[in-house]
């Protein structure tokens, strides 16, 4: 078994100087560095449990500093145009990236949320404020050219405001039906309704056998492997979203795999709805390794204020580094 503590200094080596967890995505001329909200919240999320954990590494201070500056970079990427909404790639940083401009999306809104909730630093009301404002910039609408038969509300497009190609992802529906689950219980009734209907109609969407690869491109065009359908329940069965509990037998086992294969690092993760350029992310997978060490898994549900004293204090704490 590998040695947590080497993992950990591993993946700390890795992070960015503006604080993000790089990935690696194919361009025209060869592999280029790339950093984005959506790598940066998934290892974000996994420090904010490795702080929580009990019987976690013993570096307090590395893990709330690296998830510190994490988090400076999630919210580097808040859309300046739809205030609670997240892009891909920050605002005025100049983090190295594809040479694409891409609108603030439903992936990494629900994906920053969660991160931002489990690390301290905004508060489940916060979020439930934020999201019941923008769910109808991603609502799914009259059906489109291409579109699969299980596109319909209340199920959510991947863009804010449209614009085409905008396909519906059910792995992205899994993440907004977490982070509407996490925030339900500080927030109004319509908020947990919403996520309780997304899960829903997620559910009834896929058949009854676990997706491979073919079949991903028409459930899941961002992902580029049907183990983040597993992963992606995990998670949100964390957050406590229950009604996607009938989705387990057929995906968690996806996730098992890519654990029992030792979460490669080559493993390509997402991919544009076209199915290329693929993105590959060794920090994340490292990160996942990691918590799969340590026995850290998503069994328990997010209670951001066992970190410290309270959703804040954590944030305040960190901040005096």
């Amino acid at each position: 078994m590998a040695d947590p503590a080497l993992l950990l200094s591993q993946l700390l080596a890795r992070q960015a100087p503006e604080g993000a967890f790089p990935s690696q995505v194919d361009g025209p001329s060869g592999t280029i560095a790339d950093e984005t909200c959506f790598v940066t919240a998934q290892v974000a999320l996994i420090l904010a449990r490795l702080i929580a954990a009990p019987d976690g590494p013993v570096v307090p201070h590395a893990l709330a500093t690296a998830l510190h500056r994490a988090l400076d970079f999630i919210e580097a990427c808040e859309s300046g145009q739809d205030a609670g909404a997240f892009r891909f790639y920050p605002s005025g940083l100049a983090a190295p990236r594809l040479d694409i401009d891409l609108a603030a999306d439903a992936d990494d809104t629900a994906l920053a949320w969660m991160a931002l909730v489990a690390g301290g630093r905004r508060s489940r009301a916060e979020a439930g404020v934020a999201l019941s404002r923008l769910l109808p910039r991603f609502a799914c609408g009259a059906a489109r050219r291409g579109d699969p038969p299980f596109v319909r509300a209340p199920l959510l497009r991947t863009w804010a405001g449209g614009g085409e190609p905008d396909p519906v992802d059910l792995i992205v529906n899994i993440n907004m039906a977490a982070v509407l689950a996490l925030c339900a219980p500080a927030s109004r009734p319509v908020v947990g309704e919403a996520g309780e209907a997304i899960a829903a109609r997620v559910v009834a969407a896929f058949a009854d056998h676990a997706p491979d690869r073919s079949a991903l491109r028409a459930l899941a065009p961002y992902y580029a492997d049907p183990a983040e359908a597993g992963i992606a329940l995990e998670r949100a069965l964390a957050c406590g979203a229950d009604a996607l509990a009938p989705l387990a037998a057929r995906l968690l086992p996806l996730a098992d795999r890519d654990r029992e294969a030792g979460r490669p690092a080559s493993r390509p993760l997402y991919c544009n709805a076209h199915g290329r350029p693929f993105w590959r992310a060794p920090a994340l997978q490292l990160a996942r390794r990691l918590a799969d060490t340590l026995a850290l898994s998503f069994d328990q549900p997010f209670s951001p204020p066992s970190i410290s004293g309270g959703s804040h204090d954590f944030d305040a704490q960190v901040r005096s580094c």
